[in-house]
């Protein structure tokens, strides 16, 4: 893992608050603690666009009273889900931790606060923040992987039926099918499922042309069909 003093460089932090001396002293801890910062005493009005353009790793939100954050842009800074957010009240109140909990902060921070604890909070923030970027995808790639394997098995008993394969016999056609393409099994299970409904099972009433060929010959009519 990377070192906080190695790291804090590569951390963009934009200090929001309404606050101008808040903006100042909270701008000038992180600047001393090696961090690019960018302060902004924002109207509530412009702070959540001011955010979405800056894109910082982390936003420091500095917030005066429970008033405030419900009444402003405040609330959507810190619900818009992109930079991590450090958020400072002025007490530690039962309404101000029910706020740190709603705004949906990784780090929250009661003032006064020293720049020794302002700047471990910011790296804090931002790390757990790339930890949950990366279970996201994780867990992203997770419900991928288990929505393949559902089509692999649905497609396969698919073949089953309609070509009176056994389930290895039709896993080992769609593999088949996959490498003549280039395709991923999954894609190749796609097309099956896509294409079921549009022939007749094994056995059942054919169209002439397909009636009176051998049974070796309309399964692979069938599997060209099935597998477009």
């Amino acid at each position: 893992m990377s070192s906080l003093g190695q790291s804090m460089d590569l951390i963009r932090v934009a200090v929001v608050t309404d606050s101008p001396s808040a903006a100042r002293d909270v701008t000038r801890a992180l600047r001393e603690s090696g961090y690019a910062v960018r302060p902004y005493t924002l109207s509530s009005n412009s702070a959540f666009d001011r955010v979405r353009e800056l894109r910082p790793g982390v936003v420091v939100l500095r917030v005066g009273s429970v008033a405030e954050f419900e009444g402003s842009a405040f609330k959507r800074v810190s619900a818009y889900g992109g930079p991590a957010v450090v958020l400072l009240t002025p007490g530690a109140s039962a309404e101000n931790l029910e706020m740190a909990q709603e705004s949906g902060a990784l780090v929250h921070l009661v003032e006064p606060v020293t720049t020794q604890a302002l700047a471990a909070a910011v790296w804090l923030a931002a790390a757990r923040a790339q930890d949950l970027r990366q279970l996201s995808q994780q867990l992203g790639e997770m419900r991928e992987s288990l929505e393949a394997r559902k089509a692999v098995e649905r497609a396969k008993a698919i073949l089953m039926r309609r070509l009176a394969l056994t389930e290895e016999e039709a896993h080992r056609r769609l593999q088949k099918e996959s490498r003549s393409r280039n395709r991923k099994l999954a894609e190749t299970a796609w097309h099956v499922i896509k294409a079921d409904g549009e022939l007749p099972r094994v056995g059942e009433e054919k169209p002439a042309r397909a009636a009176e060929a051998s049974p070796a010959a309309a399964a692979a009519e069938q599997v060209e069909v099935l597998i477009p």
